[in-house]
């Protein structure tokens, strides 16, 4: 008698277990509540993709404009580099400019045109003040170039009027070979090299600078100024080898 009467009960449980799910199945609330949960469901799976997708991106980004800003900074320090060798080259110039003036008044002006050894040694001291180091060859010719400005000074008379307006000169040349230095050097730039050194374009820069200055300076100064400025950026970026 137990035994029917739990057979009866476990009969009665299991079908009215079924009859609840197949009145759910065909109930449309119910097929609503499991569209709505399916539903936020896959909502929720696309907005992660998405985030993903967005963290994913982010990082790329991230490691992009970190990867630009290193580029930038080993470019600038490329630059400050440059303008440092040129600036002590002009300095170095400077210090065999006394010592020229100073020979000048003490022995021949032949000798001391010729003298382009010691240019070299000054040069090459300055160099190792600020622990710079060049090639051979490249301080043989900037001695050779700042032989060239020693001439272009006396040829003219030493004096202070003569000195202070051909200063005004080479101190430009400086500033443009800094200038025209940074426009080789740039990864971005859209002129070759070699339009970028034309004689003439720099001479008409150098023109461009000198017209807010009252002093006026021939033609073949300002051709051996754009000259040098070629030739001095030649060497320096073949010893760098930053080209």
């Amino acid at each position: 008698m137990k035994n029917s009467r739990k057979y009866n009960y476990k009969r009665t449980f299991l079908f009215a277990t079924l009859s609840i799910i197949f009145l759910c199945a065909d109930n449309p609330f119910f097929k609503s509540c499991t569209s709505v949960v399916n539903k936020g469901y896959q909502e929720s799976c696309k907005t992660m993709k998405s985030l993903e997708r967005t963290l994913a991106d982010g990082e790329v980004q991230g490691v992009l404009h970190t990867r630009d800003e290193l580029i930038n900074l080993r470019r600038r320090s490329i630059y400050s580099k440059m303008d440092k060798l040129m600036d002590c080259l002009f300095r170095g110039f400077l210090d065999t400019l006394i010592w020229v003036t100073d020979e000048f008044y003490k022995s021949n002006v032949n000798e001391v045109v010729k003298d382009d050894t010691m240019s070299g040694k000054i040069i090459r001291k300055q160099m190792y003040t600020e622990g710079i180091t060049l090639s051979n060859r490249t301080v043989s010719n900037e001695a050779l170039r700042t032989k060239e400005r020693h001439n272009e000074i006396i040829e003219q008379g030493v004096s202070y009027e003569v000195i202070k307006r051909m200063m005004k000169l080479y101190e430009l040349e400086n500033n443009v070979s800094k200038l025209m230095m940074k426009r080789v050097t740039d990864p971005n730039k859209t002129e070759s090299i070699d339009n970028i050194l034309s004689v003439e374009k720099i001479k008409n820069k150098i023109k461009k600078k000198l017209e807010t200055t009252a002093y006026k300076y021939d033609e073949a100064l300002l051709d051996s100024l754009s000259y040098r400025i070629i030739e001095r950026i030649k060497d320096i970026y073949t010893d760098e080898n930053i080209i």
